[in-house]
């Protein structure tokens, strides 16, 4: 497959990475050489200087013969032109990534699949969303649906000595209704065997049927409070879709509280959102969280443009004893540093804009695509094939790579945790995780 994608920023470096990865042609532009620079040195890509909704441009980076168009850089109009140009010269998937929601709301006259946009990105509205999913898992860093909403997966921090999974081999657990999947210690991610060990400070990710192991959340150590009181910090894009999308659960009794420190953007956020109390205030003042009661809240997020504000807003909400607080990041380089803070969760749009694109990439056999750790390893979603090599062998001669393993597997209506003799079989749909390294000998086994 030929691929162009435009803007060589974190999202499309990204993503030109992983196509690079799996030998795919793959050219890169950007209209600074700065930009280019990494993807010169690092990837297996044709770098090209200049304008990608040029038509010279696109036609010296091969549009006529391309796949697929991803257009990701900082301004939607280039990336609105850039795909029209290239649904012009025949490319059959162009997806744009579009920030304004003035093109895309539905009475606006630019529709994705409409006007030669096959999908149209919202980075803001895909965090908001992530946002929500996590209020209603308490004490998850990270929540996941697969099998249409059948399967569950929560990434959860160990801090208690208490947990009844610490410093036992996995094997040894006995665990049934869930399966521990990941293991992220000292900032890199493993894949566990059956003697791998649990640690007080280990970040873990858990799958199992969604209604049933919910109780996995009592092994971080920490009973979940309800969540019911929610302070978000900055009514820019990203907090007004979180509003937006809370407001709907305002019948369950959630509270909502947003502080944004523009006055006009205040009054304008507190007429738009009639179900949320909007305070003029600069949310990242202590004296300001005190006086708004933030130590109060059941969770506080931290959702202003700036991460370096939303770091800081996280450790003022520690200080005043807040229990649950997600912070909105730009760069994963920061998720580090939000650890040590103690924050529960990090949302960095650029890795969900990512993965959302990339499931266009795959075959139609990827029902799912999405990353652990901010990128360190995929988790796929994926319908086995009659031809797929995985097809009819147990687990333990799949010749699966060590680093990976199949978290679950959905025959039909029945949703099976599996064990090393667990077979395979054409049409199941098996939720599959891997390192970053072991990614294109797992595709390979899967038949994509």
């Amino acid at each position: 497959m030929k691929a162009i994608v435009i803007g060589a920023g974190k999202v499309g470096y990204h993503i030109a990475e992983q196509l690079a990865r799996e030998s795919n042609d793959v050219v890169l532009i950007d209209t600074s050489e700065q930009a280019l620079a990494p993807a010169r040195e690092a990837l297996d890509v044709l770098p090209v200087l200049g304008n990608g909704a040029s038509p010279a441009v696109l036609e010296e980076a091969g549009v006529s013969e391309a796949d697929l168009v991803v257009a990701v850089t900082t301004h939607d109009e280039v990336n609105i032109i850039a795909c029209l140009t290239a649904k012009y010269y025949g490319v059959p998937t162009t997806v744009a990534r579009v920030r304004n929601p003035d093109y895309t709301l539905p009475a606006k006259a630019l529709v994705h699949g409409q006007i030669g946009i096959d999908l149209i990105i919202h980075p803001e509205r895909l965090a908001a969303l992530e946002i929500v999913k996590l209020l209603k898992t308490p004490t998850a860093g990270e929540v996941s649906f697969y099998a249409d909403g059948r399967i569950q997966l929560v990434g959860l921090r160990i801090t208690s000595s208490n947990s009844p999974i610490v410093d036992k081999p996995l094997r040894q657990l006995g665990l049934r209704n869930f399966l521990i999947v990941a293991i992220s210690r000292d900032e890199k991610l493993m894949i566990p065997d059956g003697t791998s060990e649990i640690r007080v400070g280990d970040y873990v990710y858990v799958i199992g049927r969604t209604g049933e192991f919910e109780g996995s959340v009592f092994l971080s150590g920490r009973i979940p409070d309800e969540i019911t009181t929610v302070t978000i910090i900055g009514g820019g894009e990203a907090g007004l879709r979180i509003c937006e999308i809370l407001s709907d659960h305002q019948e369950e009794g959630l509270s909502i509280k947003l502080i944004e420190r523009n006055p006009e953007k205040a009054l304008w956020l507190a007429e738009r959102l009639s179900k949320v109390l909007v305070i003029n205030a600069d949310g990242a003042r202590m004296d300001v969280l005190e006086s708004e009661r933030v130590y109060e809240s059941d969770a506080l997020i931290a959702a202003t443009g700036s991460e370096e504000v939303n770091l800081l807003v996280a450790m003022l909400g520690k200080r005043l004893g807040v229990k649950e607080i997600i912070v909105l990041l730009g760069r994963q380089e920061y998720a580090a540093l939000a650890d040590t803070i103690g924050v529960q969760a990090t949302v960095v749009p650029r890795i969900l804009t990512a993965s959302t694109i990339l499931k266009l990439l795959r075959k139609e056999k990827l029902v799912d695509l999405s990353f652990l750790k901010q990128g360190q390893a995929e988790v796929m979603e994926v319908v086995i094939s009659d031809d797929a090599p995985i097809a009819g062998k147990e687990l333990i001669n799949a010749g699966l790579p060590r680093n990976s393993l199949i978290g679950t597997i959905i025959r039909g209506s029945e949703v099976i945790i599996p064990h090393g003799y667990s077979e395979i079989r054409p049409r199941d749909r098996v939720v599959v995780f891997a390192e970053d390294d072991a990614v294109p000998k797992v595709q390979r086994l899967l038949g994509l």
